[in-house]
């Protein structure tokens, strides 16, 4: 094993993978399988040649290089990988911490080996890949990451996650502006969450106009970047398609898909990404057992949970959606509405991985054959991405995304649960060690960084910090929730310190936050261990704490302390012993520091702060 190997074959074990995963892909020969293309021909016994991170050939009897790994396909069905146009990967369907190391092993157990990832912020885009490309930091299916982009009090913008996170935009001008910043980050995919009906059941919120989400789509397509909006209206699809949109997401559940709308999709060549999976009444959900066994041990204890007490009555809301919902895919299909595979995943109960094998099942109970489900999740679904230049099919010079199953998913789609080898771009896929890593209840080990002492001194001239991290804002969750404005005056008499101003909510004990990520995008993790706390100079009038977003805690666990500000500014200093919260406080797991304020409902408040820093 040469030094260069050796090197990543260590890498790959710390990070809790095997060596496989992590050795540069060599010719791998699929020997004697029915292939299944992807395209919709019935599927022919084969062999695929897959040299680097590309299929090289299909056909029978082929020549190999030498040194060429062969698998013997006899009885097995080769399929493009599978696609999920709609996941949270930062959310685990269930009470846990983050962990997108397992939720990217889920998928891949799976057999899907592209996503899109909805759960995410501009600066979080430019560390996963990092961390995910090329492979062999941390096994994952190629992610397709999101920026997101809303209305002033619609949905998206409710759970306090501040403007970094979902922009807001409520004219073209504005959106023209937030697609600027969008851009910028590169993303793969925009996100507009353009429909405020909350089905029924709750206050509905603001939904986008078609000028302005006309203007988005207009820049991203400029750009090369579809667009997929968070539809859940008959009327919101419509102006999704006069606006131009590549996908809905969601799907109608208001009321049955008329001609006009069917119409208007076809004209603008508007898909369908229903998200079955996630709108399917869980009280009474059962499971196959090939399904049972491929969830996560935490997640079969949920479900055993949920069964063993009374059935609970489905609300009259829900059934009358899902009704509906179903019934839409029903009249798309038959109407030639090209129609994807996304599930929502990360929402309760919306499981990684396995919800995609059941969104694509439930294709088959609804009009599709098993082939039909398999080439929506495949070629179909690749298009809608503009992808289907680069895969989705099998066929030569496309990238060796696949998936190797015992038994004919293609005319019996439960054997989707059978799978046996994954290539990601000609990589082949542990999945014994991933299986392991999913299943496993410490958290997957990510990359980290040692800090250094300054955290933001204001030395740089662009608002990021010394770390070159950007500070954002959030607060307290709920459409009428605080605001926070923040601002470095370019003021000798001040220095280069934050001013932090906030105007509380509504709802009781509101509160605006500042938080300050430790690595970019708080995605990997900061190690503090050589300090003994933190400082920073302070001056307010008001009430504060301050907390740090640890890896492996939900949030209501982060460790946290109140500190003191008067109107003269003072250095106030927080050592790590002082930090109240639950078990011992770990300095090597760090993601971002926040700084709370505090205040009565409707009230405003302020506070400065500067040199925050580590200190020994």
């Amino acid at each position: 094993m040469n030094v260069f190997r050796r090197l990543v074959t260590i890498l790959a074990v710390a990070l809790g993978m095997s060596a496989a995963s992590a050795e540069m892909p060599r010719a791998t020969l699929i020997h004697n399988a029915r292939v299944f293309d992807g395209a919709g021909a019935p599927a022919v016994v084969e062999d695929v040649l897959i040299v680097g991170d590309k299929i090289a050939a299909v056909g029978k009897r082929l020549k190999r290089p030498h040194g060429t790994r062969v698998i013997d396909g006899r009885g097995m069905t080769l399929i493009p990988g599978l696609h999920d146009l709609h996941t949270h990967l930062r959310a685990p369907a269930f009470d846990a911490p983050d962990d997108l190391g397992k939720a990217y092993a889920a998928y891949l157990l799976t057999g899907v080996t592209t996503v899109n990832d909805y759960s995410l912020s501009g600066e979080m885009i430019a560390p996963i890949r990092d961390m995910i490309q090329p492979a062999g930091k941390i096994a994952a299916p190629r992610i397709e990451m999101a920026v997101r982009i809303g209305v002033p009090g619609g949905h998206g913008t409710e759970f306090g996650w501040g403007d970094f996170f979902t922009m807001q935009v409520s004219t073209p001008r504005s959106a023209h502006l937030a697609m600027k910043r969008a851009l910028a980050y590169k993303p793969d995919v925009i996100k507009v969450f353009a429909d405020g009906w909350r089905y029924g059941r709750d206050p509905d919120l603001n939904s986008i106009n078609e000028d302005t989400l006309a203007a988005i789509v207009a820049d991203a397509h400029a750009a090369g970047i579809p667009v997929i909006t968070h539809t859940v209206t008959l009327r919101e699809a419509k102006i999704a398609a006069l606006a131009g949109v590549d996908s809905v997401g969601h799907g109608v559940g208001d009321a049955p898909v008329d001609d006009e709308l069917i119409a208007l999709m076809k004209k603008n060549h508007m898909a369908y990404i229903a998200t079955l999976a996630t709108y399917e009444p869980q009280e009474n959900r059962t499971f196959l057992p090939a399904e049972w066994a491929s969830l996560r041990p935490a997640e079969r204890a949920r479900e055993e949970a949920r069964m063993a007490r009374p059935i609970e009555p489905i609300q009259p809301y829900d059934s009358k959606r899902w009704a509906i919902m179903r019934a839409n895919i029903r009249a798309l299909k038959a109407a030639g509405v090209r129609i994807g595979i996304g599930t929502d995943s990360g929402i309760t109960g919306t499981y990684h991985g396995s919800s995609t094998i059941r969104e694509i099942r439930m294709l088959t109970e609804l009009g599709f054959t098993p082939a039909e489900a398999l080439v929506a999740a495949t070629s179909v679904s690749a298009g809608i991405m503009g992808l289907d230049t680069v895969e989705g099919k099998i066929k030569p010079g496309m990238r060796a995304d696949l998936v190797l199953i015992a038994g004919k998913p293609d005319q019996n789609i439960a054997d989707l649960y059978n799978v046996r080898h994954v290539w990601v771009g000609g990589r082949e896929q542990d999945l014994i060690a991933l299986r392991k890593l999913a299943d496993g209840a410490a958290p997957t080990p990510m990359p980290v960084t040692r800090m250094p002492g300054p955290i933001d001194t204001g030395a740089r001239s662009d608002g990021r910090t010394d770390l070159d991290t950007l500070p954002v804002e959030s607060t307290e969750s709920g459409a009428d929730h605080s605001r926070l404005f923040y601002d470095r005056p370019n003021d000798p008499r001040v220095g280069k310190k934050l001013m932090l101003t906030a105007r509380m909510g509504a709802r009781a004990q509101p509160y605006a936050q500042l938080i300050v990520p430790l690595t970019p995008g708080a995605v990997t993790l900061a190690d503090a261990s050589d300090f003994t706390g933190v400082a920073f100079d302070a001056r307010g009038s008001g009430r504060y704490s301050l907390a740090f977003d640890s890896y492996g805690r939900q949030p209501d666990e982060w460790f946290h302390a109140d500190f003191a500000a008067g109107e003269s500014a003072r250095e106030v200093r927080v050592p790590f012993s002082a930090l109240q919260g639950q078990g011992a406080f770990d300095a090597r797991s760090l993601r971002s520091l926040m700084i709370r304020l505090h205040g009565d409902p409707g009230a405003t408040t302020w506070l400065e702060i500067g040199n925050l820093r580590f200190y020994r």
